[in-house]
Formats: structure tokens, sequence, C-alpha cells
């Protein structure tokens, strides 16, 4: 079993230039956690979701390199974290996503164990799935750690109701 069996390939997804509130709003519609970044001849570009929202909401002093780890002593207040998303809000996407060359890829040919290991070893919980067409990086599809529990769990259920019968 390959990636390709599994994949998801009808993908909602972020133009560079889309606003932080426009792709934020696209998660929530869709009830995702992660979007791909594109060009116009969907050339994969990063992935914008909630790590990056979640970053953008921290204090600046936690945002900067080797910043604070211990914010215990920092007040909790909404209002901060509210000003903070608005002010980001009109920013473009690209300002903030995580570029293709941090993040792990599979293609459609990555086989089930191997992409049960990029799913282990990345911070996120999808993987852009990129098909190498002349030297472009066209995303063809995306796949998550659900991807593949769904195919594992509904085929050890299945089998079993079968065996049940």
């Amino acid at each position: 079993m390959t990636v390709e069996t599994i994949m998801t390939r009808d993908l909602v997804v972020l133009r560079p230039t889309d606003k932080v509130r426009d792709g934020l709003q696209k998660m929530h519609e869709q009830h995702v956690r992660t979007l791909a970044v594109v060009g116009d001849h969907n050339e994969f570009i990063g992935l914008f979701g909630v790590r990056q929202v979640v970053h953008l909401l921290l204090p600046k002093a936690a945002q900067i390199e080797f910043g604070l780890t211990d914010l215990s002593f920092m007040p909790d207040d909404l209002g901060e974290m509210y000003d903070r998303l608005i002010d980001v809000g009109d920013q473009p996407v690209a300002d903030f996503l995580e570029p293709r060359d941090d993040l792990l890829i599979c293609d459609p040919s990555t086989s089930f164990p191997e992409v049960l290991e990029l799913l282990h070893r990345s911070f996120n919980t999808s993987l852009p799935v990129l098909v190498l067409d002349d030297d472009a990086n066209k995303l063809v599809g995306m796949v998550s750690g659900w991807d593949v529990l769904e195919k594992l769990v509904m085929n050890v259920f299945n089998n079993k109701m079968a065996d049940a019968r």
C-alpha cells in the first residue's frame, strides 16, 4: 500500500498573498488544522496551520529565537491575544508559513511504513504529497496521521465484523 491510496486529493489551499484571517476562516470552515500554500501553478510553497497560529498568539518575548520558555509569570490576558491576532490578521500567510525546505514530504509512491515513520518524525499532523514535474514541486495531495489510522482502523473493524458473521 502506498500514500497514493490514502492521501487526500481534494485540497483546500491558500495562496501566499492570502491574509492570515482568511486562512483561519478556511481552517475553521473546513475543520482542518493545516492548509497547504501553493503558487499560481500549484507549486508547493509551505504549510500554514495551527502551529503557526499558536506561535502568533505567544507574547513577543517567547516568539524570538532563544526567547523566554517560562511564561508562568506573564498575565493570562485574552484581550492581548485577541489584539495580537487582529494585528496579524491582515498580513499575508507567506509571512508565517512553514516553508517547504523545513518540512518532511513524501510522494505518491511512498510506502505505508515510510509514511508512518515520516509522520512520527514530523512536527505537523499532515504531510504534503508532492510530484516532481520538470523540477517543479506540484502538490497532488496531503496525508495525515488520521488518513493512515482511518485506513487501518476501518480495515481492522470491517474484517472483525465480517469474521463475526
